[in-house]
């Protein structure tokens, strides 16, 4: 029961919510004019009301004698019910405030809130979050995150309730003497004070209007806000109080809050920032859920404790993944090994704002996980649904709910994760994600330029509904993973063979990576010839696997350190199998772990990729033409080549110098850093020279680029190549270089090695040719500049050593310090500047080209500097 205005009495009155067919809206009816209302629907069928008959008596029957043994039914002469009648002796709240009961009991008068506490809620923890519901142009958008996750207390100390900001950060068992000292150490925080206004039989009252409507970071704009658009403070004058709800096991509160700011987002005249602002408080499980401690052979995102509880004899931090709580709805069937449903499935909410067409396609991406969740024993575990539209009491921002919204803003992206999470545990409690409209955009780009040679689907400026909705599922279904807890899995865009992701048998069935979580959207191996190969990827067999390892019900243990040997075991059953390997993302020294990556060869599956780039070249202006429109969406498209071009190169540059990382736990065979060969990184080399460092013809078509520009090709390819020419030659490669050499002796792909055939990559032309066009000078130059750099600026680059003050001993600290200045790098760039000097000074007498000798000149000049 709630005190809301009946529509019949135009006043506070304890009422029933009652659903009218007539009106297909939710309706607040006191009591005794739902009697009437029922009286009148027996006597007039045509009067129906959305209960059987003698289910809506039972219930109005039983109420109404409830109301009335409490003294307080609204009676038919207009009589005003306030919360002071209800309450009885309340001079605090005003007479026509109005309540809702839940969490807390709850009343809003105007911009004034109360919240009345029960007792037994004091001390309990709850997690308080802010969204956006509505902006202004250019800061977010309506469903994005303000605020992140605190958890809070509320605490009774004589006349005040505190609202107190804990962490769960620092731990021990509380049955421990050293428990003392950790709580003495993590005091928590007052956030606010509030007077105790009225006290009542086991709740208290106060005022908390000015916590959701004075300046405050932590329910208002953050500081990086503040700072960016140059934020005065807030206009308490134009700022109010939407609502106030309370529901059982959460508190929305609904706000806008107007800043005064030097430098708006928009509407600049305005000299304002108005946001209309939703602020969830959620409880969390008074008993939390069994945790289940990380494994970075599985990986998932990660909550941490750090631990001076246990018997290591030192503080050790804990990780506990992120996952929501399912529990088999019979446990007996369960264990038996019957798929069983669980009490609490996951369910995601599909905005209403999401596009009709692309409703069906989200829905599909969250229910194929399911998949997955039978590995892990249940079934229907999870499913999206459109979210409710004619329910008063649902919102999109409900703490309640985990969702996704439809993001109208021109971001080219998705994103999604756990968005309340009880650190107690790495219970998710609530997931988010965001569906931004311009994917649509980058989809069509990626798809064009991985596939557009063997995809006639993407030959055209708009894809087809299936093709994109397609698209749209496989996205949906790769940022749910992340709300489920699981990060980027790099390792399986490159568990499968160059010849298994040409196989259209193999890919129908398995797609293009091992993982939907890996960062490679679409199949750029395949060839045109390879017939009805798969684009794009699903739900993986490492999914499926790291469902089962994280999300399965093990009441046979009682503790997370008991359950580790089971999970372990897993593990190693297939730790052999490159297919069920996990990879943060190693882009930096790690070929199959790096970003838009695909297949288990790098060097020829950028050699493919590189085909197929090629191909659409010549093709763009008639795929993407358009009659009567201008050429900015074929300049666009030009673009995206450049940036594929870029990650073909940047992956088979990692492998220079570079090492396969396999995650292992102590007692697992083989290493975890195993150098990659030197073939494999000669190979490497000589790809980079026909591909990075010769001109880029196929890009140089001037038919296409003067469409839309008349000056920034010659620069456009100096940059890129550059920039993999300057990550050939960082410090921090030439040093993996150096330690390979130094541990693998002429088994290695050393130092002078890699720099004897750079420099023959980038000036060949001295050894017989006689021109040396604009793009080649320019990147000779910038051959001059880094190894200038090596020789002169560089020196110490890396991290800091271990000391006996820093004893958590870790990948970064470990390594030391790599002092250039001291090490073989600038004598072998000595030697190799010696010997440019000698083949430029004989090749600039046999120059014809007036460029070409100047150039020469030029940099026998800088050489003499130099050496």
């Amino acid at each position: 029961m709630r005190f809301a205005p009946c529509p019949w009495h135009r006043v506070p009155c304890p009422v029933l919510r009652l659903q009218l067919k007539a009106g297909k809206s939710l309706q607040y009816l006191c009591v005794s004019t739902q009697i009437s209302l029922f009286r009148n629907s027996i006597l007039n069928p045509n009067h129906s009301i959305s209960m059987s008959a003698l289910s809506t008596f039972k219930t109005l029957l039983f109420f109404s004698l409830s109301i009335l043994l409490m003294g307080v039914a609204c009676q038919t002469t207009g009589q005003t019910t306030t919360a002071e009648t209800r309450t009885s002796s309340s001079q605090a709240i005003p007479a026509n405030a109005q309540s809702d009961e839940g969490l807390f009991t709850v009343y809003q008068s105007g911009d004034k809130i109360y919240y009345e506490i029960p007792d037994e809620m004091l001390g309990r923890d709850m997690a308080i979050m802010s969204r956006i519901a509505k902006t202004a142009e250019g800061l977010g958008w309506g469903g994005d995150r303000l605020a992140g996750q605190q958890v809070v207390q509320w605490d009774r100390r004589g006349d005040k309730i505190l609202l107190r900001g804990v962490s769960y950060s620092n731990t021990a068992d509380e049955n421990l003497p050293i428990y003392q000292a950790v709580q003495n150490s993590n005091f928590p925080a007052i956030i606010e004070a509030f007077d105790i206004i009225e006290t009542r039989s086991g709740s208290v009252v106060i005022d908390v209007s000015d916590l959701y409507l004075k300046d405050s970071r932590i329910f208002g704009l953050q500081n990086r806000h503040r700072q960016q658009y140059t934020v005065r403070g807030l206009d308490r004058n134009r700022s109010f109080m939407e609502f106030v709800k309370s529901f059982p096991e959460n508190i929305e509160v609904r706000t806008v809050l107007t800043y005064n700011a030097d430098n708006p987002p928009s509407q600049q005249r305005t000299g304002s920032i108005s946001i209309e602002v939703n602020h969830s408080m959620i409880l969390l499980p008074e008993e939390p859920m069994r945790p289940r401690l990380f494994d970075e052979r599985v990986a998932m995102i990660s909550v941490s404790q750090t631990d001076y509880g246990d018997e290591a004899q030192y503080s050790k931090t804990k990780r506990y993944v992120t996952r929501f709580r399912l529990e088999p709805s019979d446990k007996e069937a369960y264990m038996r090994g019957e798929l069983v449903e669980p009490i609490k499935p996951i369910v995601f909410y599909v905005d209403p704002a999401t596009p009709e067409e692309w409703r069906p396609y989200f829905i599909a991406g969250i229910n194929e996980w399911n998949v997955a969740f039978e590995e892990a024993g249940f079934k229907n575990a999870i499913r999206a649904e459109m979210a409710p539209e004619d329910d008063p009491d649902f919102s999109l921002l409900d703490a309640r709910y985990s969702v996704i919204r439809y993001g109208a803003n021109p971001v080219h992206s998705a994103n999604a994760g756990p968005d309340v999470i009880d650190p107690r545990s790495g219970e998710t409690i609530r997931a988010h994600m965001n569906m931004y409209h311009n994917v649509m955009k980058r989809l069509h780009w990626w798809s064009m330029s991985q596939t557009g040679p063997r995809n006639p689907e993407v030959q055209k400026p708009h894809l087809s509904t299936e093709e994109m909705g397609q698209y749209l599922q496989y996205v949906v279904s790769h940022e749910l993973a992340h709300a489920l807890g699981y990060p980027h899995n790099q390792r399986g865009n490159t568990a499968y063979s160059i010849e298994d992701l040409r196989d259209p048998d193999f890919t129908n069935e398995f797609g293009n990576s091992s993982s939907v979580v890996g960062r490679t959207r679409f199949n750029y191996v395949a060839q045109p010839e390879d017939g009805d190969v798969k684009v794009h990827r699903n739900v993986g067999e490492y999914d499926i696997w790291s469902v089962k390892w994280a999300y399965s019900y093990l009441p046979q243990f009682d503790t997370p350190e008991e359950e580790r040997g089971l999970l372990n075991e897993w593990i190693l059953e297939r730790a052999d199998n490159p297919a069920m390997q996990f990879g943060y993302g190693r882009g930096d020294f790690d070929p199959t772990q790096t970003t838009e990556s695909i297949g288990s060869d790098w060097v020829r599956a950028s050699e493919l990729g590189m085909k197929n780039l090629h191909r659409v070249i010549p093709n763009l202006m008639d795929w993407m033409g358009v009659e009567g429109e201008n050429y900015e969406e074929i300049k666009m498209r030009y673009m995206q080549m450049y940036v594929h071009w870029g990650r073909l190169t940047e992956r088979v540059i990692t492998a220079i110098g570079g090492s396969r990382e396999e995650h292992k736990a102590f007692g697992q065979p083989g290493p975890v850093y195993t150098a990659l060969t030197k073939e494999d990184q000669q190979r490497s080399m000589a790809f980079l020279g026909e591909h990075l460092f010769e001109t880029p013809e196929w890009l140089l078509d001037k038919s296409l680029l003067r469409t839309f520009e008349h000056v920034g090709t010659v620069e456009r390819v100096r940059w890129y190549q550059v920039t993999g020419l300057n990550a050939l030659l960082s410090p921090h490669r030439l040093e993996r270089l150096v330690e390979q050499h130094a541990m693998l002796g002429d088994d290695a792909y050393g130092p002078a090695e890699m720099m004897d055939d750079l420099r023959n990559s980038i000036w060949k032309e001295v050894n017989g040719s006689d021109r040396v066009d604009t793009y080649r000078r320019n990147l000779q130059r910038a051959y001059l500049d880094r190894m200038e750099y090596l020789l002169k600026e560089a020196s110490a680059e890396a991290g800091n050593p271990p000391g006996d003050y820093r004893p958590d001993i870790g990948m970064e600290n470990l390594r030391t310090t790599f002092h250039v200045q001291q090490s073989d790098i600038r004598p072998l760039v000595l030697e190799q500047l010696r010997e440019l000097k000698q083949d430029v000074d004989r090749a600039v007498n046999g120059a014809s080209d007036r460029y070409t000798r100047t150039h020469y000149e030029y940099v026998s000049k800088r050489l003499d500097e130099l050496i």
